[in-house]
């Protein structure tokens, strides 16, 4: 399999084939001042899909295998923020710490345990995961009438999006600690790939093509004005500037955007701390919901193999009878990570020990890289079926 990576100069920090170790983590002395995002155990909230409160966003594209991806670039992600901050008259470039790691525009901070798990980067072994499920997707499809994944760790949400373009029938789930990566960066990308995507046809959006590279201004008010008022609006787009759209306007338009597709029917977002969520679920009598779940770059510190596996046991669903002789049709985790995550606790290897000695799920590798730094995806079912 092959991938392509187009980025803009100020965009490079998003993808990162490094694992985060203890230079690139810090721990979290003290909760952001807001509250929003800063403490530990963060609570459990679901995020409706909303479009975002801007004009129109850049994505950058992503190619794999035969397929493309749009994903939003940090610059964007920077330039929403700065014009909120000018709106609401505030001096402080951000309060939040995902905020500040985006204004910061720093690489050197991948984690900051308990506060921000890095969910502002593309790591390398979703792009592996990315990969896997473009090459024996239409299997766990096919297997599946309703297939129900969830996403854990989902940050840019490459391997949900996969999912979202190529299986109609598929409901996807993305989890991400911190609420300000999903709004900022997995609902954007969400969007760019269903209800929003660009199109080289829409008056309005802006295509920048070279040999290497592809992106995109997705120009979200001309898609707001034509819905409210029409293809009518395409005969004048050249002759005047859009009407101006009030609050109203603007709130019945991402509506109907919205309703255009089923992408809101079809996927649902939740942040917060594993242990707390898997709390809600259960409060929610929702367990055994997913027959597929993903995760990656999750292990690297064992400190959290306990509430991983947990929520793993409790939302994992349970093998149908029918199900019991064909494999491919078995509920299945996959996690994929790096062999090693230097100067940190996690590994694979420390991985699959304390799944075996939990004893209730099967644990194999089903693909490892040939490069120098070894990555692998590894794929959990249960035990007792």
């Amino acid at each position: 399999m092959s991938f392509r990576f187009n980025f803009s100069d100020g965009d490079e920090n998003q993808f990162s084939t490094e694992a985060p170790d203890n230079k690139h983590m810090d721990d979290a002395s003290e909760p952001c001042e807001d509250g929003k995002t800063g403490a530990h155990n963060a609570i459990c909230e679901f995020i409706p899909l909303a479009i975002p409160p801007v004009s129109s966003i850049m994505v950058d594209a992503i190619y794999y295998n035969s397929g493309r991806l749009w994903k939003r670039q940090m610059d964007d992600v920077q330039f929403q923020l700065a014009q909120q901050d000018s709106m609401d008259g505030s001096n402080n470039i951000s309060s939040s710490a995902v905020e500040q790691v985006i204004a910061s525009g720093s690489s050197m901070t991948d984690v900051i345990r308990g506060v921000y798990e890095g969910g502002l980067k593309t790591w390398e072994c979703s792009l592996d995961l990315l990969g896997y499920l473009a090459e024996h997707g239409a299997s766990f499809e096919s297997s599946a009438k309703d297939l129900h994944v969830l996403e854990l760790g989902c940050g840019t949400g490459l391997p949900s999006l996969h999912i979202l373009k190529n299986m109609p029938n598929a409901r996807v789930c993305m989890q991400d600690y911190n609420r300000d990566v999903i709004e900022l960066i997995t609902i954007p990308n969400v969007l760019a790939n269903t209800a929003l995507s660009p199109d080289s046809e829409t008056l309005g959006d802006s295509m920048h093509s070279s040999s290497n590279t592809e992106a995109c201004e997705i120009d979200i008010d001309y898609r707001r004005t034509k819905v409210l008022f029409g293809s009518n609006i395409d005969e004048t787009i050249g002759r005047r500037e859009l009407p101006e759209l009030t609050g109203s306007e603007t709130e019945e338009a991402n509506a109907l955007l919205l309703r255009s597709t089923d992408i809101a029917q079809r996927c649902e977002f939740i942040s917060g701390d594993w242990a707390n969520i898997e709390a809600t679920m259960r409060s929610q009598g929702r367990e055994h919901t997913f027959n597929l779940i993903l995760t990656s770059e999750t292990i690297y510190d064992t400190a959290s193999y306990e509430s991983l596996h947990g929520l793993l046991a409790c939302l994992l669903a349970r093998p149908s009878c029918s199900s019991s002789t064909d494999q491919r049709s078995e509920p299945a985790v996959l996690v994929a990570a790096k062999s090693i995550y230097f100067g940190l606790s996690g590994s694979v290897l420390t991985f699959v020990q304390y799944v075996q000695r939990c004893d209730i799920f099967n644990i194999e590798s089903v693909w490892q890289s040939r490069s120098s730094m070894g990555r692998e995806i590894l794929r959990m079912t249960w035990k007792d079926k």
